[in-house]
């Protein structure tokens, strides 16, 4: 296979999008994110037991599927690569798929392979495989980072296997063409909303506490009332200097790779459990800062540049106080850990402010609902006299709010809480009223004014092109109940560090 590529090699042109080489060099600073930790154990699956390494391998895998590009592998083995559970889930389910491609006879031979290799998106000019890409991810991606050729041929004969499986799996959930119109009318059929909107904040004004009361309350909470934890953290910042922000293509390319190698370099010396932050930077040049003591929710203003540095220097402990090379601008900031201040119990003079919102919040919030509710029994019973919903609203003393039409296909934006509105629109009659329904900052109540029909040329010129992948959504549903379903007979069971493979 590796052989067949490289026969249409030309020269090395070694240039792969920067996205790609930060994000893959990122994702393989050490061992120790705070997002794989869970994985960073021995387990038994399907009986075998399984070492660190093995798990962490798998774990490195799913960056190379995402990078190469492998998408239905992705979405396949996680049912979301986004979710918390992404990574975890893609290593359970490969160990899954091998066992159950095995045991149904499932295989991909090396000319299926050959021909999805050379499709993959990141390894494309101008709609063509291109030789020289492919050599650059196994250079500047692959090797690097332990992994071959032959890696990332199986992650390809992974996805076909996969591919096969959902096709065997989901043969018999058939799409009928009144399921997939019913579908395409919910999709496609717009609605004509009228929204009323009631604002906490308007309620929260009439509200003002006594001192007894401020004083009461503070007394019957003082105890969930702190400062909440503080932190003082340590930090290196690998960045591009004046000269090299101005760099341009291939040259912009080797700056940053010699970055991201730096920052790798950096988190492979704080592996070693000797290794002394401070040291580590003066060995290497780097200067190191710290910040003052900050709370999570208000960090410093060198770690406002981006919303995860925060959360990463809150994930940090004292057995693992140094964090991976994390990206931010035009290059990266490695954090750790140098105190930790624990939260105190606030004081009343402290907490009043604190005291003083909440009972505003609690007290506007039933007062909103009261006087929502009232008006909501008003517009009801105006409506069921034969009044429209404009005359019964304003009989209420309530203005309306008229959003322009929409589907779900083609949503409104910059509309205030649109999804909530949605959700409760979608459940209306023509005509109907919904209950009241909270929000952050309030309420709404949502009347489904009218549906248009749908344009039934359209209709039939959709389904034409639409059922074959509607078809394939049916099918990934079932599987992924069916795979569900398998992993569990896998016996996956946590038998804590395990440095060796034991059969």
């Amino acid at each position: 296979m590796v052989n067949l590529l490289r026969k249409h090699q030309q020269p090395l042109m070694i240039f792969i999008t920067v996205v790609i080489i930060i994000a893959f060099v990122v994702f393989y600073n050490g061992n120790s994110s705070a997002k794989h930790r869970g994985l960073q154990q021995g387990f038994r699956i399907y009986g075998r037991n399984y070492s660190q390494e093995e798990i962490q391998r798998k774990v490195r895998q799913f960056s190379v599927a995402m990078r190469a590009g492998l998408g239905e592998l992705v979405y396949g083995l996680t049912g979301n690569p986004n979710s918390e559970q992404a990574v975890e889930n893609f290593v359970w389910n490969s160990f899954v798929l091998d066992h159950e491609a095995e045991r149904l006879g499932i295989t991909a031979n090396t000319g299926e392979v050959v021909a999805a290799m050379e499709k993959l998106p990141p390894f494309q000019t101008n709609g063509a495989f291109d030789p020289s890409k492919y050599q650059g991810f196994l250079d500047n991606l692959l090797r690097p980072n332990g992994f071959t050729a032959q890696q990332l041929e199986d992650l390809v004969r992974d996805q076909l296997r996969l591919e096969k499986l959902v096709a065997l799996v989901g043969s018999t959930a058939e799409i009928t063409p009144a399921e997939f119109r019913a579908s395409y009318i919910q999709e496609h059929q717009k609605m004509h909303l009228s929204v009323i909107r009631f604002d906490l904040a308007g309620f929260k004004a009439q509200v003002q506490p006594a001192e007894d009361e401020i004083k009461k309350v503070y007394e019957e909470r003082k105890a969930s009332l702190n400062t909440g934890e503080k932190r003082t953290i340590s930090y290196v910042q690998i960045d591009l200097n004046g000269e090299q922000k101005a760099l341009k293509g291939k040259e912009l390319v080797d700056a940053r790779q010699a970055l991201a190698d730096r920052a790798s370099d950096f988190g492979q010396a704080m592996l070693d459990p000797k290794a002394n932050f401070v040291e580590t930077a003066r060995k290497m040049g780097l200067q190191v800062k710290t910040t003052p003591e900050f709370a999570q929710a208000q960090p410093p203003a060198e770690l406002s540049q981006a919303p995860e540095l925060a959360a990463a220097a809150f994930q940090l402990t004292e057995k693992e106080p140094t964090s991976d090379a994390l990206s931010v601008g035009n290059g990266y900031i490695i954090l750790h850990l140098e105190k930790v201040i624990p939260s105190r119990p606030l004081t009343f003079e402290e907490a009043r402010p604190q005291v003083v919102e909440q009972i505003k919040a609690e007290r506007g919030n039933q007062l909103l609902i009261s006087k929502a509710n009232e008006a909501a029994e008003k517009i009801a019973a105006a409506l069921k006299a034969g009044k429209s919903f404009a005359d019964a609203a304003a009989e209420a003393g309530q203005k309306v709010e008229t959003l322009p039409a929409f589907s779900l296909s083609e949503p409104l934006e910059g509309q205030a809480n649109f999804q909530e509105i949605v959700s409760k629109a979608v459940e209306l009659g023509e005509g109907e009223l919904s209950a009241l329904t909270p929000v952050e900052n309030g309420a709404f109540i949502v009347h489904l004014d009218k549906r248009d029909p749908i344009d039934e040329a359209q209709f039939q010129k959709d389904q034409k092109t639409q059922m074959a992948s509607a078809r394939m959504g049916k099918n990934y549903v079932a599987f992924h109940e069916w795979l569900q379903s398998r992993r569990k007979s896998a016996d996956i069971k946590n038998i804590g560090p395990q440095r060796s493979v034991q059969e």
